[in-house]
């Protein structure tokens, strides 16, 4: 082990402080001296250096920082078992309770050390004082990164601590995952300790009054604490849900902290806080969310099949339809707070329809019908907002989470508003919406035995999903035969550059779509063309699109193989993007910019182009001179053939 050059020399001018308070910091030595700490230097060394910053620190009259990150320097060699070796002991509680920002973070890195086996955060929870100060740091500190470090610093402990905690190393595959499991220590004392408990609740609420904290502080620590709730629950759901101190909770006229947080705790008259309760509603939306696989009849919990126990809390106390109504009946919001709440009451319901689809449409009709109304009605804008004005990206996002087969059957009565958005003038926002709906779900896996029986009973599952993001693009295309040519035309125009890059991903975001062709018939179970959310049998769909060998494109790169797409996108691809040479003064500027991402972005849609013909394997044979050009074209690079490569550099020598 190694002892730093500078290190005696260090070691006396701190001596000399504790001595002589007044003398002032040597900084560039002190700075020395951090940069000859490396893994190798001598416990000892590190050890002697936090004991004597300790010290200094008491006495200090001036900007610690330059001594603070000389020992969050040696102490980062340092393990946790080490730190509590030194003698005398180092006074963590004194330094979180500190008044000074650099002392808090140095402390709170200390402490950080105790997250790495659950036996050094039991050791934490047995000092409940320094628990206490912890939480109260966390919560009352006007830092935003101390704040933060010392919520690192708590909810590190409290998941090294969880009694179902998994060992995090990557394993061989197939071998199963050891638990390591924490005691629950730091848990049982974060929610079972009543001045910790208490101090959750006393520290975030307006009825309570907390010396030196304003208003202002308390909507700050209530932001926080939403952080805490989401993060718990998404680990133990219990401990929010719980009543833990009846005496405690029942001041705060609530049964839980989350009751707290979620129904007594925010001001409605503030504006910025309510956005933020309202992103804490969404987030709780994702504890245990089923998404799409949830199997019909498989219910393994006390809550209704489709739902999770966050859903549930969130109906049963009404804030579910209230945020519901936020959007469906805007008369529920002033005009003062509807600009600042409705675009976060919209991203509620995009969550809540991509993590909950089978229970959106298990609904009643008329609820559903009210979601496509209101979508509608924000579509109802002249085509100039298209192009030029505000335009409602809030109701694109909502669309674009919708279940596909609920636009499927709103198609069937002529009520799908999908439809009634513009292809032309092409707008980006609208393309990543179209982007979203056509490219169908994330992953189709391939039917299991009993397993694809099971998920095709519900209201929508994967399967469904694809079949229907396909019947929506050809209803799409059908009603806007000029899509295509439209994209193209889009994709060319550098000077919009946001617009051609859109419209290039809806290239990408079709030609890699997850499609599936759904019989008519599926053994046994009652058929998807014959049920409340039906697919159109493939005969009626055939009818609205050019077909490839008699048969409608079952994928998305068939139906770029087939018009309108053949004679549009194709030619597009295949054809050198434009270059600086193109624009005066070689492009320079913005549009230098653009062109780069726009040829790049073109390029990429020919690799994919590329790969996704690759996986087809056989049935190309009729389009051998379409792959011939398609690999020549990605073999001349983003910019095309060496002669336009020239040219370009002709025209940046202008």
């Amino acid at each position: 082990m190694e002892t730093p050059p500078s290190f005696d020399a260090v070691r006396d001018h701190l001596d000399r402080i504790i001595q002589e308070p007044s003398t002032p910091l040597n900084v560039p030595i002190l700075d020395k001296l951090m940069a000859e700490l490396i893994v190798s230097t001598s416990e000892s060394v590190s050890s002697a250096l936090l004991t004597r910053v300790s010290q200094v620190l008491s006495v200090l009259k001036e900007d610690p920082s330059p001594l603070t990150s000389l020992a969050t320097k040696a102490a980062s060699y340092l393990s946790f078992d080490q730190i509590q070796s030194i003698d005398p002991p180092l006074n963590l509680l004194a330094g979180i309770k500190a008044p000074s920002p650099p002392v808090n973070l140095l402390t709170l890195s200390l402490l950080a050390k105790a997250s790495n086996s659950p036996a050094n955060a039991a050791v934490v929870s047995a000092n409940p004082a320094l628990v206490v100060a912890l939480v109260e740091l966390w919560l009352t500190t006007p830092e935003t990164a101390v704040a933060q470090a010392a919520f690192n610093v708590l909810w590190s402990l409290l998941e090294i601590d969880h009694v179902d905690n998994f060992d995090s190393d990557v394993l061989a595959e197939g071998e199963n995952k050891a638990r390591i499991g924490g005691q629950g220590l730091m848990w049982r004392r974060v929610f079972n300790d009543r001045h910790v408990y208490g101090r959750l609740f006393s520290i975030c609420s307006f009825d309570a009054t907390e010396p030196g904290l304003s208003r202002r502080d308390k909507s700050v620590a209530q932001g926080r604490l939403m952080d805490l709730v989401i993060k718990a629950g998404s680990l133990d759901w219990s401990a929010i849900t719980t009543s833990h101190f009846p005496d405690i909770e029942s001041i705060f006229q609530c049964s839980s902290l989350l009751s707290f947080t979620a129904s007594q705790m925010i001001d409605p008259d503030d504006i910025l806080l309510h956005m933020t309760y309202i992103q804490f509603l969404r987030d709780l939306l994702r504890i245990s969310a089923p998404g799409l696989c949830q199997r019909a009849g498989v219910k393994t919990h006390s809550y209704p099949l489709f739902s999770s126990p966050s859903l549930e809390y969130l109906i049963s106390s009404g804030l579910h339809t209230k945020i519901m109504n936020y959007y469906l009946d805007p008369s529920t919001l002033d005009s003062m707070s509807a600009p600042f709440l409705s675009g976060p009451a919209m991203g509620y319901i995009s969550q809540y329809a991509i993590l909950y689809p089978n229970h959106l449409l298990g609904q009643p009709q008329p609820f559903l019908d009210k979601i496509l109304s209101r979508i509608s009605e924000a579509f109802d804008i002249e085509s100039v907002k298209w192009a030029h004005g505000p335009i409602p990206t809030g109701d694109l996002d909502i669309l674009a989470s919708l279940p596909r087969i609920m636009l499927v059957e709103a198609g069937n009565r002529w009520i799908n508003p999908l439809n009634s958005l513009p292809s032309k003038p092409v707008n980006s926002h609208v393309m990543d919406a179209l982007g979203r709906i056509f490219k169908g779900p994330s992953t189709v896996e391939e039917p299991s035995y009993g397993v694809s029986t099971s998920l095709d009973q519900n209201p929508t599952s994967p399967r469904v999903e694809a079949a229907a993001s396909r019947v929506l693009f050809f209803r799409y295309l059908n009603d806007h035969p000029d899509l295509w040519s439209n994209i193209v035309a889009a994709a060319d125009i550098v000077a919009m550059q946001d617009t051609a890059l859109a419209a290039i991903a809806f290239i990408k975001s079709v030609l890699t779509a997850n499609w599936v062709v759904v019989p008519s018939s599926n053994g046994n179970s009652v058929p998807l063309t014959h049920r409340r959310f039906a697919l159109p049998t493939e005969d009626q769909l055939s009818r609205l699109g050019s077909s490839v060998q008699g048969k409608l494109p079952p994928s998305g790169l068939w139906a770029l193989l087939a018009p309108p797409a053949l004679t549009e996108v194709l030619p597009y691809l295949f054809k050198a993007p434009q270059t600086y040479a193109n624009f005066v003064a070689g492009g320079a500027g913005d549009t230098e910019s653009a062109v780069w991402k726009i040829a790049t972005a073109k390029f990429d849609a020919l690799v994919t182009l590329q790969n996704e013909v690759k996986k087809a394997g056989g049935g190309l044979e009729e389009f051998g001179d379409i792959i011939r050009t398609l690999n020549r074209r990605v073999a001349d690079g983003p910019w095309g053939p060496q002669s336009q490569v020239g040219s370009r550099v002709d025209a940046l020598e202008l």
